[in-house]
């Protein structure tokens, strides 16, 4: 069995890779222009469905993923499962202008959701991400000890993931007062990923 280069897998300061993919292209460019200007991307390649950014995923070394719920061919969803079959280690983001059926679908699956009108939070969820994997292997030691102390949460009234060393006392994304529950095991539907 070969062994894999850890280290291989790490992204440089210089190489973070993100995909956008959404069938509208207004949106979807608005997006990658924005994403563009983060600090720390080396390109953002751009998807127009489900189908093609799944390709993408295939083709490229992938590290941030922001996908539309609805795309033809294959939704945001199912191209996030196969995405993160692919690369588990990917982020992924999803996003809709209807955030009812973005937390009824994709609740509970371990990814992060945001309304299309809360570009500012996704940028945020981007930024922290790319900050959080533009370390060079020299530093990868501490990055795996902060990472230690963060936990994968979601609200166990909507789904909505985050990661955090301290979760919110109010969830972002319905605004209860949120009971968060450890995501490490994901809906079944995603267990096996």
């Amino acid at each position: 069995m070969p062994t894999r280069n850890l280290s291989a897998d790490m992204p440089s300061r210089m190489s973070i890779r993100l995909l956008v993919a959404d069938d509208d292209d207004r949106v979807r460019s608005l997006i990658a222009s924005l994403l563009r200007q983060v600090s720390g991307i080396s390109s953002v390649l751009e998807a127009k469905d489900g189908t093609e950014a799944v390709q993408t995923g295939r083709d490229f070394r992938i590290h941030v993923t922001v996908l539309d719920l609805n795309m033809p061919h294959i939704d945001g969803v199912e191209a996030a499962l196969r995405l993160k079959a692919l690369r588990p280690s990917m982020r992924i983001a999803l996003h809709s202008s209807d955030p009812e059926s973005l937390r009824a679908r994709a609740g509970g699956l371990g990814l992060a959701l945001f309304d299309k009108v809360e570009v500012d939070r996704l940028l945020g969820w981007v930024e922290g991400h790319v900050r959080s994997l533009s370390t060079t292997k020299d530093g990868l030691g501490s990055r795996v000890t902060t990472l230690a102390r963060r936990r994968d949460l979601s609200c166990s009234r909507c789904g909505y993931g985050i990661v955090s060393r301290e979760p919110p006392e109010r969830c972002p994304m319905c605004g209860t007062g949120a009971a968060w529950a450890e995501a490490s095991q994901p809906a079944s539907r995603v267990a096996t990923l």
